[in-house]
């Protein structure tokens, strides 16, 4: 069929955008993304104050605020997508996310399979009881039914900080707590920040015992994302820099950072007096 010239002129420039817009290439994408333009991110809707979902159902939180001013630093838009910390681990692996936004404890077995970002913040770990309880230490709970999230860094921790603890797996949080509540179990081994967020929220509960831990929180990206991890770690080390970081931090935790996370970024030794 042969084309007329007013057909041509329109055809012609129209086959040059869509190449130039076609394919992932380093210049259309140079984070590479599942979808240019686009962070995929995994996140929860059960884990206060990291991520949590609001009434209307949308994810917030603490690293979900800092995941969307990254996004705004870098131009690009987030598509949240709901799932557990066992699924948005094995989803980074699989290809189907670009970042986890949640509160990930860096452990070296999760460090096999996936790649941190630059420490979020520094937490505990907590025995989330009743008042029924009058158990003050973790040796107390040696025998009873301690509930864990399935692929959380507690899960891991349990059999030493509880080595007699008769373990029960939930795939959120959410049903720990539900399950704490009506006595299924008789604690709930859990972070700081969460057990904190749980004991405002519930009536009945109460922190039982309390230890530092060894690694920070971070965020996780897929294996050797190199780009895009290191554009992610510059972000954050603006953030922190610009006091950007502290207002987030002051907007979901009453504590002062550990020292810990003092140490990872020095700079917040000035932005929170008393801070070690």
């Amino acid at each position: 069929m042969r084309l007329s010239p007013r057909h041509s002129a329109v055809l012609v420039p129209a086959l040059l955008l869509t190449a130039c817009g076609s394919g992932n290439s380093g210049e259309a994408n140079p984070y590479g993304l599942i979808d240019p333009g686009v962070i995929r991110s995994a996140t929860q809707t059960g884990q206060p104050p990291f991520a949590y979902a609001e009434d209307s159902g949308r994810p917030t939180g603490f690293v979900v605020d800092v995941t969307d001013e990254i996004a705004k630093r870098l131009k690009l838009k987030v598509d949240y997508k709901s799932t557990s910390v066992t699924g948005s681990l094995s989803g980074l692996t699989a290809g189907q996310y670009d970042l986890a936004s949640s509160g990930l404890g860096v452990t070296e077995q999760r460090a096999k399979s996936v790649d941190f970002t630059k420490p979020l913040f520094w937490s505990t770990v907590v025995v989330l009881t009743t008042d029924k309880s009058t158990t003050s230490t973790f040796d107390g709970f040696n025998g009873e039914r301690v509930g864990v999230v399935t692929g959380s860094s507690q899960e891991a921790q349990l059999p030493t900080r509880i080595p007699k603890a008769k373990p029960v797996r939930f795939q959120t949080q959410n049903a720990a707590v539900s399950q704490l509540l009506n006595g299924s179990i008789d604690a709930f081994l859990v972070g700081g920040p969460d057990a904190t967020e749980f004991v405002k929220q519930y009536k009945g509960l109460r922190k039982a015992v309390s230890a530092p831990i060894d690694h920070p929180t971070s965020m996780a990206v897929p294996k050797n994302h190199t780009a895009f991890l290191t554009a992610v770690d510059k972000e954050i080390a603006a953030m922190v820099a610009d006091g950007t970081y502290a207002k987030l931090y002051r907007k979901y935790f009453d504590t002062l950072p550990e020292p810990e996370l003092v140490a990872a970024w020095p700079a917040l030794a000035a932005q929170f007096p008393g801070a070690k």
